[in-house]
């Protein structure tokens, strides 16, 4: 595959998690990630009642457990995470890197309200079928001194 069809894939990737995460479709949403993908959230609780330490899972079934928790199940059928804008620097056949911005909005008394806008890290890697999937990403809440060290971090690989 080159670089332009990898990328185009990688995003359709991101955004389809985004997409099954709001109308609750978990094995969608799985089918993203690989079987040990970790996903390390700051904040989980950003735009609800309180703050708490980073959340860390690893695997399908910490991204299954969070998915149908009773937390994020409330959100449901209003909400909608989005990404982007997104930079993508594809590094092999099978590996590659994104950084950008995710947006979750939760509609309350029928109007869209942003309740997270965070700076994420991909990783992306090639499973055994050939697909691009998410191995690893962090989710970082704007204004977090952790969010701005992992932009610097990692900026300068995408310039």
């Amino acid at each position: 595959m080159d670089k332009t069809s990898a990328e185009l894939a990688i995003r359709n990737v991101i955004n389809l998690y985004g997409l099954a995460a709001d109308c609750g479709d978990i094995d969608v949403a799985l089918s993203c990630h690989m079987e040990d993908a970790v996903y390390v959230v700051s904040s989980p609780r950003a735009g609800r009642d309180g703050e708490a330490e980073d959340l860390h899972l690893h695997g399908h079934q910490a991204i299954r457990n969070m998915l149908s928790s009773e937390m994020h199940q409330s959100l449901l059928p209003n909400c909608a995470h989005t990404v982007g804008p997104l930079v993508v620097r594809v590094e092999t056949a099978a590996s590659a890197e994104v950084l950008g911005y995710s947006r979750v909005y939760n509609k309350r008394d029928e109007i869209p309200v942003l309740m997270r806008l965070a700076f994420n890290k991909w990783d992306m890697a090639v499973d055994s079928d050939g697909n691009w999937k998410i191995a690893r990403r962090e989710s970082r809440v704007m204004g977090e001194d952790k969010a701005q060290d992992m932009l610097r971090q990692n900026i300068g690989r995408f310039a």
